[in-house]
């Protein structure tokens, strides 16, 4: 598998999130958070990107990670239901890996990218969330969406 990211510059984004904690082992449990957060539900006000994030973060010596199914919501509400938390994607660069395929490819893409492009690229990774990223497609179906996979690197 040959990557070419697009190299791209984001301001910070606070996202509207459920989110549990795994490992490499569990990590096959992630679609069920997918299920879960859609049967929320949650209606807020303010403007809401037609996109859907899911987001890595809070990675530990142990091999434990955080990961949230999000929306981007602006603004915040003051106020979340219990089960929501508040997740940020913070500012500067990313490498932006874009594919289309089944959703079952993800873990392989990720696993390609930290094993393979990311040692070779030259590249170096800085403080900060890995995120899919999957834009609004009215078509998507669990066999074939298109997603993207950032990467935060020091430019």
């Amino acid at each position: 598998m040959k990557l070419e990211p697009e190299f791209v510059e984001m301001e910070e984004k606070r996202l509207v999130a459920l989110s549990r904690d795994y490992t490499m082992d569990t990590r096959t449990a992630i679609p069920g958070l997918w299920n879960d957060f859609w049967a929320k539900e949650w209606q807020f006000e303010g403007t809401e990107e037609q996109a859907a994030y899911g987001v890595s973060y809070n990675m530990r010596a142990n091999g434990h990670f955080s990961y949230a199914a999000a929306r981007n919501i602006d603004p915040i509400p003051e106020t979340l239901p219990d089960d929501a938390c508040v997740v940020i994607l913070s500012a500067g660069s990313y490498a932006v890996f874009r594919a289309q395929g089944p959703v079952s490819e993800i873990p392989q893409l990720f696993d390609t990218i930290f094993s393979q492009w990311l040692p070779n690229s030259g590249e170096q990774m800085r403080e900060g969330a890995v995120f899919e990223r999957y834009p609004y497609d009215d078509k998507a179906s669990p066999e074939s969406m298109v997603y993207e996979v950032w990467v935060p690197v020091v430019r």
